[in-house]
């Protein structure tokens, strides 16, 4: 049995943490550029809590908060000048997926002449900016791992970019700056979660270090994000839920995304759907697609939802997880089909394109390998 693993990110997890901020990233650099977005870290009172975390330091700052969900590359680009002409010697991600993935890709291209736009896909060692995240949903795992995905408006493509530099020096991941995440926040980022470690459970690259984490990270999404969803301040759900995030972005790290990432991404590029709603409306349409080859983890995952399976065959218990996964998700107001955004018969060729031609590596690490014509089943099987 071969794997590698490689976590060079120092991971800070705790209530409180986040206000010490400034005395960590004091031992990286002087000049940071903070980037957020336009108003939820503003409106909770994080990025006051950051600023003058930073200048009691002695940390000059500089803004950038113009990151929308399903960032751009555009908007990247203009983070990159931003971090350039401020001199930026940190950049410091504050907020869900989006503002620490474009912190990432950020703190990437600011030693590159072109646009973010040419840099897709997995990338070579080189010189990336110092990177530090803060949290504050319980969805991407982001801070845990070395992904960022971005999406081009001119192409439609949403795809990954990774580099073994773009690990964040230091992530801090305090469940007090997740108690003010509504409740739609809270379930499409913590269903995001459970696919994080569904599908690196799924995936042919699972391995010896993924496996229990995903297996654990399921569980308190299970046990956890419905309390979170109806009970947003409290704090014990909260923080179960940021570390099924932590360990999941870690699964995905090691063993990666597959098929419904790879549908759900297109989604997202066409209609501007949040993430996690995306993965959702795909994914009992995959998970029946993939019974013929995954009935057996499957069975493990409808046992996870507590379901009886004693008695049952393997694709009983297997289509047992279906329902229970789906049930779970219409607790949590989340779509089941892709229809709710608009997507009829006749957009299907173009989404399975897209998917095929951009996503053909989680489609090849899905357990049943997805084709072209069968991304055009289950994207039709899913309206």
């Amino acid at each position: 049995m071969d794997f590698e693993f490689f976590m060079p990110a120092q991971l800070i997890f705790g209530r409180g943490k986040a206000k010490c901020i400034g005395s960590y990233v004091k031992s990286i650099a002087n000049r940071a550029l903070i980037v957020t977005g336009k108003s939820s870290a503003k409106k909770a009172g994080y990025l006051d809590l950051v600023t003058k975390s930073l200048e009691k330091e002695g940390i000059d700052w500089a803004l950038f908060d113009e990151v929308e969900p399903n960032p751009l590359t555009t908007t990247i680009d203009r983070g990159i000048s931003l971090a350039r002409k401020s001199k930026a010697e940190v950049i410091i991600g504050l907020g869900g997926g989006s503002a620490m993935d474009s912190a990432k890709c950020i703190a990437f291209g600011v030693k590159k002449e072109d646009s973010i736009a040419n840099y897709f896909g997995t990338q070579p060692a080189g010189e990336v900016l110092p990177i530090v995240l803060i949290t504050t949903t319980a969805g991407t795992g982001s801070e845990a791992n070395n992904y960022a995905v971005m999406t081009n408006p001119e192409t439609h493509v949403k795809k990954s970019l990774s580099s073994p530099d773009m690990f964040a020096k230091i992530s801090i991941i305090d469940p007090e700056l997740m108690l003010t995440v509504p409740k739609k926040v809270t379930a499409s980022t913590g269903i995001d979660v459970f696919f994080h470690s569904m599908e690196s459970y799924l995936s042919k690259r699972c391995q010896p270090i993924s496996r229990p984490l995903s297996l654990e990270a399921m569980r308190l999404v299970v046990e956890n994000l419905k309390g979170a969803y109806e009970h947003g301040d409290n704090i014990e759900y909260r923080e179960r839920m940021a570390w099924a995030n932590t360990i999941a972005g870690i699964a995905i790290n090691l063993a990666g995304n597959c098929g419904i990432h790879g549908l759900g991404h297109p989604l997202s590029a066409y209609y501007n759907i949040a993430h996690g709603e995306t993965l959702a409306a795909v994914s009992l349409a995959f998970l029946r697609f993939s019974i013929p080859e995954a009935s057996d983890k499957l069975a493990t995952i409808a046992e996870i939802f507590g379901v009886e399976t004693k008695g049952l065959s393997k694709d009983e218990a297997a289509e047992k997880a279906i329902e229970a996964l789906e049930t779970f998700m219409e607790s949590l107001a989340l779509p089941t089909k892709i229809s709710v955004f608009g997507v009829k018969e006749e957009d299907i060729d173009k989404l399975a394109q897209n998917a095929y031609e951009n996503s053909i590596g989680n489609f090849k690490a899905s357990p049943r390998e997805i084709t072209l014509d069968d991304a055009r089943k289950i994207y039709r099987d899913s309206l």
